[in-house]
C-alpha cells in the first residue's frame, strides 16, 4: 500500500519500483506506484527502451504499471522478464487482469508501446549485465535477482521470509559478495511473532544474513506501511550500534536516493 505523507518523506510512501542504469542499459525492477514518476522522467530524457524485470504478481509490485506513461508511447519498447507461470498460464495475463473493466478503462492491448515478454528462468543477459533469478519463500512465489556489470553486483531480493532450514543457506550464497543488496525487511522480532507465514522478513533476518554473505552494503526495502520515518531511522540506529563490529554498511532505502557502485 503506498503511504503518501509527512511521515513517510524521506524513506518514501511509494510501493517498489528501482531503477538501474549500467551504461546505456536502462533495467527497471519491479512496477510498484513508484514507477509513475520515473515513467515522467524516462519521457523527459527521451529514453526509448527499457527492461522490466517482475518479481512476482502482488499489487503492490504491479500496480504502478498503467500510469507509466512509456507504454502509451508506440516509439518506446518494453521488454518485460519474467518467470514460468504456473500451469502454462501466459506470461501477460497478470497485466491484462490489472487494466481490464472494471479496474482500468485502457485495456492492456491498447497500449502503444512495443511491449514483449520475456519467460527467464535460468538467467539472461541483458547486453553487457547478466541476470541470475533464484526463488525466494513468499506466499504466491517471488524471485530475486543478481545484476552483473563491470566487475560490480547488484542484487534485489524483496519478498522474503527465510526458511529457517537448508534453503536459507542458499539464498545467503545468490548474495554472496554483492557491492549492494537491496533486501526486503519489513518487520521488527515482535511484528514478525504475529505476521510469521505472511512471507516477510524481520531486520535482524536481513543483517545477518548479509553479514554471513559478505555483503559490503545492504539498504534495507519494503517497508511496512505503519513504520514512518522516524521510526526507520531510530531502528536503523539501533542496528548500526548492534552490527557496528562488522564490516557491513547498513542504510535505509529513500525515495529518489541514488547509489553509484564505481
Amino acid at each position: 500500500m503506498a503511504t503518501p505523507g509527512e511521515a513517510t518523506v524521506r524513506c518514501g510512501g511509494n510501493t517498489p519500483c528501482v531503477e538501474v542504469r549500467c551504461g546505456s542499459r536502462l533495467i527497471v525492477l519491479d512496477a510498484g506506484t513508484g514507477i509513475r514518476e520515473l515513467g515522467l522522467e524516462l519521457e523527459k530524457q527521451l529514453i526509448a527502451q527499457v527492461d522490466l524485470l517482475m518479481s512476482h504478481f502482488h499489487m503492490d509490485h504491479l500496480q504502478g504499471f498503467p500510469f507509466f506513461t512509456p507504454s502509451y508511447n508506440p516509439g518506446t519498447r518494453i521488454d518485460v522478464h519474467l518467470a514460468r507461470r504456473d500451469g502454462g498460464r501466459p506470461l501477460d495475463e497478470p497485466f491484462h487482469k490489472l487494466m481490464e473493466e472494471p479496474h482500468f478503462p485502457v485495456p492492456f492491448e491498447q497500449l502503444g508501446a512495443d511491449i514483449r515478454f520475456h519467460e527467464m528462468n535460468g538467467g539472461c543477459r541483458l547486453g553487457e549485465v547478466r541476470v541470475t533469478p533464484h526463488p525466494v519463500n513468499h506466499p504466491g512465489g517471488c524471485m530475486a535477482f543478481r545484476l552483473e556489470y563491470g566487475g560490480k553486483t547488484l542484487v534485489y531480493l524483496t519478498d522474503h521470509e527465510p526458511y529457517a532450514g537448508p534453503q536459507d543457506q542458499a539464498v545467503r550464497d545468490f548474495t554472496r559478495g554483492a557491492d549492494l543488496l537491496i533486501r526486503e525487511a519489513q518487520y521488527t522480532a515482535i511484528e514478525y511473532q504475529l505476521k510469521r507465514g505472511w512471507g516477510h522478513s524481520t531486520f535482524d533476518d536481513a543483517v545477518c544474513d548479509a553479514i554471513e554473505a559478505g555483503v559490503k552494503k545492504l539498504a534495507l526495502f519494503h517497508h511496512d506501511p505503519e513504520h514512518s520515518d522516524l521510526f526507520l531511522e531510530g531502528e536503523l540506529g539501533e542496528l548500526q550500534r548492534k552490527y557496528a563490529q562488522s564490516a557491513l554498511e547498513i542504510t535505509l532505502a529513500r525515495e529518489g536516493q541514488c547509489v553509484e557502485l564505481a
